[in-house]
């Protein structure tokens, strides 16, 4: 045998784009099966969360008791409320509302050998003063106030029978610091002890009732220190926004689910808490459920913060909303069920029931971001999506006389259902009705691309 005088042929290398070919798959394989694991789904059904009624929902909710933002019921209402959504069969974001508000440390009015305990009137920013305490009237214009020798003293107010309800707060203590008063107390001897704001000052301004108010009406033109503890803190709420994952919102249910200082809430607003969440039960298995977002607001009580950050987030497909319908204080008959917002949206309400009352929310402008005030008006947070051009409808029951009080604890739940049911006929109306997405501005100045 001869011994081989040439190399064996050798295998050709692989071109390089073969190599890369071939990564590319591997990596394509990767990225797909990652998608896989970690693509949003919706939380299985749980058959007993279907069964629960709104009887049910409420005995819950109450427990938690007051649920200003900040505080501990709040935060316990927000983790159950997100438990129910997602036993539903919903996915859940928590979207943040960070703000700050004041909380009273309380305070005193001093008078020679008296003293006694004041609240700080919401909106008052603290602070010690010393005048001569001028009684004047509720009602009092600021050229009264004035001639009452108000200017460097301390305003003494009494509320009581009719100027209990007909006396706005804030009017008040402007009409004081016009006239020159340097601090504000408030005698409230009115049946229902109503949280009520004012503009923010620098002044103390607090209220006191009962028997210690009485000692101190009786001390008018004397001598007086008040003293007001006013502490700011910023604190983080939370949207709920609850919605299949391939929902989208061309119809957005809301309500807010804060409440103020010492109040349950009951009325404003558990009941529309309540009613989007039964919105929420009817719609599991229908195709409302692929066509609507459940949306509980945070920090309305405060300036419709939640509802404002949802509506101008970027990554909420506004331009798909054909209507957001806002549900907030509608478990008392303070009136029948009344319904204000856009005329087309108020026609498909009349179709419903043709006698429904229709009111006109004319509340104060709301304050904007950066710091402009919008001339959109309205008091719920439907405002916030009136702004960007979003058709509104908001059901509403009426102011009853526990509004904004610790007795704010009662609620006609066949009133909650009465609603629910209605928005949900609603929301199929406007469904089923023509639609040509407008172009979405805020106060008709910065439009949406």
């Amino acid at each position: 045998m001869y011994a081989r005088t040439r190399r064996l042929p050798t295998k050709p290398a692989l071109p390089a784009w073969k190599w890369a070919l071939a990564i590319s798959m591997v990596v394509l394989l990767m990225v797909g099966i990652w998608r896989i694991v970690t693509w949003p789904r919706n939380p299985a059904t749980q058959a007993a969360a279907t069964r629960r009624t709104v009887v049910q929902d409420w005995s819950t909710l109450k427990r938690f008791g007051p649920r200003p933002v900040g505080t501990p019921g709040h935060d316990q209402a927000v983790a159950w409320l997100e438990d129910q959504f997602t036993a539903l069969g919903y996915r859940v974001t928590r979207q943040p509302v960070t703000l700050e508000r004041p909380f009273d440390q309380g305070g005193t009015v001093k008078v020679g050998n008296l003293s006694v305990s004041a609240a700080a009137i919401y909106g008052a920013g603290g602070g010690e003063q010393t005048g001569r305490l001028v009684r004047v009237s509720p009602a009092a214009s600021r050229a009264d106030m004035e001639a009452a020798g108000l200017r460097g003293q301390l305003a003494l107010v009494a509320l009581e029978g009719a100027s209990c309800d007909a006396v706005s707060w804030r009017d008040l203590a402007d009409r004081s610091i016009a006239a020159g008063a340097f601090g504000l107390v408030l005698v409230n001897n009115c049946p229902v002890q109503q949280l009520k704001r004012i503009a923010a000052t620098s002044l103390p301004l607090v209220m006191i009732s009962g028997a210690e108010g009485l000692k101190v009406l009786g001390l008018a033109g004397q001598t007086a220190t008040v003293t007001c503890n006013v502490e700011l803190r910023e604190v983080t709420g939370h949207n709920l926004i609850a919605a299949r994952v391939s929902a989208t919102p061309e119809i957005v249910f809301g309500a807010h689910l804060d409440s103020v200082n010492d109040s349950p809430g009951a009325n404003d607003n558990a009941s529309g808490v309540l009613a989007v969440v039964d919105l929420a039960r009817r719609a599991v298995n229908t195709p409302l459920a692929e066509r609507a977002w459940f949306v509980l607001f945070d920090a309305e009580e405060y300036g419709l913060h939640g509802s404002s950050i949802f509506a101008r987030d970027p990554s909420y497909p506004i331009r798909k909303t054909r209507a957001m319908l806002n549900m907030d204080m509608v478990g008392v008959a303070a009136e029948p069920l009344g319904v204000a917002g856009d005329v087309e949206v108020l026609a498909l309400a009349r179709q419903i029931r043709p006698d429904l009352r229709v009111f006109k929310d004319d509340g104060q402008p709301r304050r904007v971001t950066f710091g402009r005030t919008s001339n959109v008006q309205g008091s719920s947070d439907h405002v916030s999506f009136m702004r960007w051009g979003v058709p509104t409808a908001f059901l509403y029951r009426g102011e009853d006389i526990n509004y904004h009080s610790a007795k704010d604890i009662t609620l006609d739940l066949v009133m909650v259902k009465d609603t629910a049911a209605f928005a949900a006929e609603l929301a199929n109306r406007v469904l089923d009705a023509p639609w040509t997405p407008r172009e979405m501005c805020d106060g008709g100045q910065n439009c949406r691309k």
